[in-house]
């Protein structure tokens, strides 16, 4: 069954690949037959053999060897999501085909021509998704195509997949349910880890998801012997322990093994790429939003008849514990933080971290602003400033980071970001434990490659508006 579900991924990716060249070339030719038909621009020498063969080579190899940088084909995505990639594929693409052929000479791309190779291949690939995602919608509905999977565990995590699973057809799986570690009745729960071989036998299972907490490593193994006794395929969702365990270090002392746990921080050149990539993209994305930065401080004045500031500034904890101001555009009234212990007890939270839904503080525009998150423009300039990178792990509040476990505070190691993973994996919705979790696997495989993903996954979490309060 593995082999089988690798033979079909890797035939799958195959064809992906293929059919993404081949959409390359053909935007190419529809660019120079379009520009050249109704005689756009400068006129262009007429193409010979060599150039064509040499210009659909050096694309297929650029394409192909930026889309594995991104990895465009590793992961099933939603559509928006996989749209949003592949015309940034094809943007970084373009910049180093245009590179490519200024320095070589091959044949002369008037800018028309690459505009419209731009609108043509986006359009394409638009539209080759949008088909197989309505195509793969319309099997997985009656069944084709899915695979059988059980979610061993009934933790948040656990529930989480479920939902996915539930909610996203196009991710190709069927849930059959949950096998609990102790012997309970809840909803989807078929029953428990010691029957796990009767329930496999009876589900037809095709794969197993373990979702158990840390301690549960023996159990682990006894179920990866079982599923690989059927040969079923197995994956394993990390626990705190283990995403702190990735940069663990073995050391003795008089024969005495000693772990430690290096600080995931991220350092020399990566630190430098790092800060030239925050600036550029900040500088770029300020640039963009000048309009916002206009309009945004008429309406709140509007809104709260002139009435209170424009930005809200809040000290926020950031990289190593340092304390900074941060910026945004006010969404809520200006007494707001007087008014807060109205709404929440601080004392008797079961986290520190809240989030407050149908927050009666906020105001018309405010609510708007958070809708869209045009509130958090501001902070381009602490970005700027360095306080803050565009990719890292949320600013956290100073009262918060107070009740902190020891643990959670390894998040601290690098400056926060304007996005990251809490932003693209829900934001107010995650307890404090799962979004510590999924911040510190972002710090310890980080980079610049994980920023340009986290930042292109943004633009979809935005428009979902999940957890947005």
């Amino acid at each position: 069954m593995v082999r089988k579900i690798r033979r079909d991924n890797l035939r799958s990716r195959a064809l992906h690949r293929g059919m993404d060249v081949s959409l390359n070339w053909l935007a190419l030719l529809l660019a120079y037959v379009v520009k050249e038909g109704l005689s756009l621009g400068i006129p262009t020498e007429p193409l010979t053999t060599q150039v064509v063969v040499h210009t659909g080579v050096v694309v297929a190899l650029i394409w192909l060897g930026v889309a594995s940088a991104l990895e465009v084909y590793t992961y099933k995505r939603p559509l928006f999501s996989e749209i949003v990639l592949l015309i940034a594929t094809l943007a970084v693409t373009i910049a180093f085909f245009n590179t490519y052929v200024y320095f070589s000479r091959i044949f002369v791309y008037p800018r028309i021509a690459v505009g419209l190779y731009a609108v043509f291949g986006s359009a394409l690939l638009a539209s080759s998704r949008a088909i197989k995602h309505s195509v793969q919608r319309a099997l997985h509905r009656r069944g084709y195509g899915m695979r059988r999977v059980l979610i061993i565990g009934t933790g948040p995590i656990a529930r989480r997949l479920a939902r996915s699973f539930r909610r996203n057809h196009a991710l190709g799986y069927q849930f059959l349910g949950f096998v609990s570690e102790h012997p309970e009745q809840g909803k989807d729960v078929i029953g428990s880890l010691e029957n796990l071989e009767r329930i496999l036998d009876d589900t037809h299972a095709e794969e197993v998801i373990v979702a158990l907490p840390g301690d549960q490593h023996q159990r682990t193994l006894e179920i990866a012997e079982r599923c690989q006794d059927r040969h079923l395929r197995l994956r394993i969702v990390p626990d705190v322990f283990d995403v702190v365990m990735i940069r663990a270090t073995l050391t003795e002392i008089d024969d005495i093994p000693l772990i430690g746990l290096r600080d995931p921080v991220i350092t020399g050149y990566q630190s430098v790429v790092k800060r030239v990539f925050d600036i550029a993209v900040a500088l770029f994305c300020l640039i963009l939003s000048l309009p916002a930065f206009i309009i945004i401080p008429i309406l709140i004045l509007i809104d709260s008849r002139g009435r209170g500031p424009i930005f809200f500034t809040q000290e926020r904890v950031g990289e190593n514990g340092k304390h900074f101001r941060m910026y945004k555009f006010r969404s809520m009234v200006p007494d707001a933080e007087e008014r807060l212990s109205e709404l929440v007890d601080l004392d008797n939270l079961p986290e520190p971290a809240f989030k407050i839904i149908d927050d009666p503080r906020v105001t018309r525009v405010g609510w708007w602003l958070r809708r869209t998150s045009l509130d958090e423009l501001p902070q381009l300039i602490n970005v700027l400033k360095g306080d803050m990178s565009m990719v890292g792990p949320r600013p956290e509040q100073v009262d918060v980071v107070r009740h902190y476990k020891l643990w959670h505070r390894k998040r601290l190691s690098i400056k926060p970001g304007l996005t990251g993973p809490m932003q693209v994996n829900g934001r107010g919705v995650l307890p404090l434990d799962e979004r510590i979790k999924l911040e510190l696997m972002y710090i310890n495989q980080y980079s610049i490659l994980e920023d340009l993903k986290y930042l292109l996954k943004t633009i979809p979490a935005v428009c979902r508006a999940r957890g947005a309060y």
